[in-house]
Parts: C-alpha cells; sequence; structure tokens
C-alpha cells in the first residue's frame, strides 16, 4: 500500500499560460513558496427533475468546471512578482534612470497560470494540474514584531485528477525555491502620505491591504470551460494604531482623503514600498474595554484611479528583454516599434497592422516563425514573453 499523503511532502509549483492558454512547451516555472493552500476543483453537476417509477431521480451529469483556492505565504522579495504583475493586471514597468527599480500599477492585462502540485512521497509520488488559474486577489498583513505575510486567491477553469506522472512534459528540471528571506516589520516604515515625503506613524500596531479584482466564472452555451472575466477593482485594508494624538481619529470622523506608504526591506537590499491614494478611514472608537492601552482599528478603502502603486527596489537589476517585430518582406511600409525592457512573464498586445504591405499577400497576422509554422496571433492577441523574442508578420496569397 502507498505511503499515506502529507502537506510536509507537497510542493506547488507554478508558471505563466500563453496567450493561447495553453502551457508552453518550454515552461518557466518557479516554486510557489507558501505555507498552506486550499487550492480545489469542482464540476458542478447537472441534475434532472424528471420524476421516475419508484420514487428514483435521473442521474446527473457533468457541468461546467472551475478550480480556485487560497495560498498562504510570508511574503519575500522576487517570490511573488509575477503574482502581484497578476493581481494589479498589468507588466512591472522599469525605471528610465535606475534598472534597479521598477513599478507596478493596475492595468487590464489578464495573465493566466499553470499550478501543479506535488506530492513527493517516494513510494508512489502524485501530480496534480491546475490549468487558467488567475489572480483574484492578494492580501498583506504587516503586523508588529512578526514576519509580513500574506494570502493569494485563485480562480480557474479546470477540475484536474490526480495523475502518476507529470502532466507538465517540459518542467524538467523542477524548479527550485528562491533563497530571498520573508520580510520583517523590523525594517522599513509607514507613513502618513506619499513615499519619501510621508509622515511617520510612529504609533503603528498593523496595517494590512488588499487588493482585489473581483473575477467571476462565466459560462456560455455548449462551452465546457468558463471564462474568467474581471470585474471592478478594489483597494481596501485596514491600519490599527496607539491612540496617541487625534490625527486618525479626527481624520476618520471628517471622512478626509488620506495616503499611506509602507515600504519593507530585507537584509539583502531588496525592498517594496506600496502607495495608496485617496482613501477614507471607514470606522473609529475610542472605547476603553478595560485597563490595557487602546489601539483602535481602522478600516479603510481606496478610491479612483491609479489607487495603488507598487515600487520595488531589488539589490540587483533583473534581466529585461525586447519584442521585436518583423515584417517578413513586406514590400513598403513601417513595422510596429520593438518594445524594450520587457521583464520575464510580461504579456503585450499583438498590434494592428497599420500599412504594411508586400504585393500579391493578405495580412493575416503575426507568427514567432518566418514561414508562418510557429505561434499565430491575430491582431490584439496576448504575447507572452519570457526571453528576447521576435515576432513575423504573417502573409497568404491573395
Amino acid at each position: 500500500m502507498a505511503r499515506k499523503k502529507t502537506g510536509a511532502n507537497r510542493t506547488l509549483y507554478a508558471g505563466q499560460m500563453t496567450g493561447k492558454n495553453q502551457i508552453p512547451a518550454s515552461p518557466v516555472g518557479f516554486v510557489l513558496r507558501n505555507q498552506s493552500d486550499s487550492i480545489e476543483g469542482k464540476t458542478e453537476m447537472i441534475k434532472s427533475g424528471e420524476i421516475l417509477p419508484g420514487r428514483t431521480t435521473s442521474e446527473p451529469v457533468p457541468g461546467q468546471s472551475s478550480n480556485g483556492g487560497g495560498v498562504s505565504f510570508e511574503f519575500s522579495a522576487v517570490s511573488f512578482d509575477r503574482l502581484l504583475s497578476a493581481v494589479m493586471m498589468n507588466n512591472w514597468v522599469r525605471d528610465g534612470g535606475n534598472p534597479n527599480v521598477s513599478t507596478l500599477v493596475p492595468g487590464s492585462i489578464a495573465k493566466p497560470f499553470w499550478i501543479l502540485k506535488h506530492f513527493s512521497e517516494a513510494d508512489y509520488p502524485l501530480w496534480q494540474l491546475f490549468e487558467g488559474v488567475q489572480v483574484d486577489s492578494v492580501e498583506l498583513t504587516f503586523a508588529l514584531n512578526a514576519i509580513v505575510t500574506g494570502s493569494i486567491n485563485l480562480l480557474g477553469i479546470n477540475d484536474p485528477e490526480l495523475e502518476k506522472t507529470n502532466p507538465v512534459s517540459g518542467l524538467s528540471p523542477l524548479p527550485t525555491v528562491l533563497s530571498t528571506s520573508p520580510f520583517t516589520s523590523r525594517r522599513g516604515f509607514l507613513k502618513l502620505g506619499s513615499g519619501a515625503t510621508g509622515t511617520p506613524i510612529t504609533y503603528g500596531k498593523e496595517f494590512k491591504v488588499s487588493i482585489k479584482n473581483n473575477l467571476a466564472a462565466l459560462g456560455s452555451l455548449f462551452e465546457t470551460d468558463a471564462s474568467i472575466v474581471e470585474k471592478m477593482l478594489d483597494v481596501g485594508g485596514s491600519i490599527t494604531a496607539y491612540l496617541t494624538d487625534e490625527t486618525l481619529f479626527n481624520s476618520a470622523v471628517n471622512g478626509d482623503k488620506l495616503g499611506f506608504a509602507i515600504e519593507v526591506e530585507d537584509a539583502a537590499g531588496n525592498s517594496y514600498l506600496i502607495e495608496l491614494s485617496n482613501t477614507k478611514l471607514e470606522t473609529h472608537s475610542s472605547a476603553a474595554g478595560g485597563r490595557d492601552e487602546l489601539a483602535p482599528q481602522y478600516p479603510f478603502t481606496s478610491f479612483g484611479p491609479n489607487i495603488v502603486k507598487i515600487t520595488r527596489t531589488l539589490a540587483s537589476a533583473p534581466s529585461v528583454f525586447t519584442l521585436t517585430f518583423d515584417d517578413n518582406g513586406a514590400t513598403t511600409g513601417t513595422t510596429p516599434t520593438a518594445v524594450t525592457a520587457l521583464e520575464a512573464g510580461s504579456v503585450i498586445y499583438a498590434p494592428a497592422n497599420t500599412d504594411l504591405v508586400l504585393t500579391g499577400n493578405v495580412f493575416v497576422g503575426w507568427n514567432t516563425a518566418a514561414d508562418g509554422s510557429g505561434i499565430h496571433f491575430d491582431v490584439g492577441d496576448p504575447i507572452l514573453v519570457e526571453a528576447a523574442t521576435t515576432i513575423f508578420a504573417e502573409w497568404e496569397l491573395e
């Protein structure tokens, strides 16, 4: 009999899917560092209401499949950068003056992932592959004298079986865990205002921030898999602070529009700064439940455009790549401008053909191979960039 499985021998691997919602032939995977997970698949059963003899019911049939759940983690540099870009639905943008600095603001670029559970007991390993997974929300908690923790909530499109062999055939060797240390609340700052110009909050006890896309899985007639769509972006959280002066309390009473900036740094010199603008505190209380110190919690909501910005400063500049467009023999016209300084995991939409012409041919899109034998992209299709990439205009004879 095979040994019973435990969480101690469970590893989560992850990677991004192509614009065609497929796992690349040579996938770039990473270890999804975590404390625990609740990722699971489900298939809705379609039940008949027909009345059969003998008070029996009809056999249900499988309906729409989906997956989802959460992952709890300790926040560390680089390990979660792809997931942060996914929840913000945008690419990291390198600073023009400092290659070690990149920023992330809300966008509308969907980034689906595959997540592979590996139960690695030597006598009988098992694998489970979740596909089409998107990041619905990321929550971070900065607590007094503690490691910065977080959770990721996910939503995907399949209900996978357990398999005896690794279903991601190109994932060899398996990725290894990054060595960056978790951030703690001992290095960094919390400020009222924005970035370096804000006023330090030296009486803070806990700060929580949540970025949520409100994803929904929508089914269509005669389609087995659902489509994942995002709704309104919600940014909120709470600040718990010792009652020392009137600043936060009166801001809540008066409905003041505030900004918060919180930064954490590790011993290696990596830091992440999260800035929230247009934020209002929702509740306030000066009630004393006993003789202990007063530390009211103020839930807050951020609103309006550009309400959250993440600035990442790394000790070593990350590698960047260029996405180049080739006219593939066009007779006349201008080739779209190359997109530079892209980090691995960036997604760029295939551009329109403005005026490229190849006599006797019709432009039908873009392709990873000059002869059209590679991956085809229609105008507007997402292109996943994992390395320096050239995309060729694809032509068909008239």
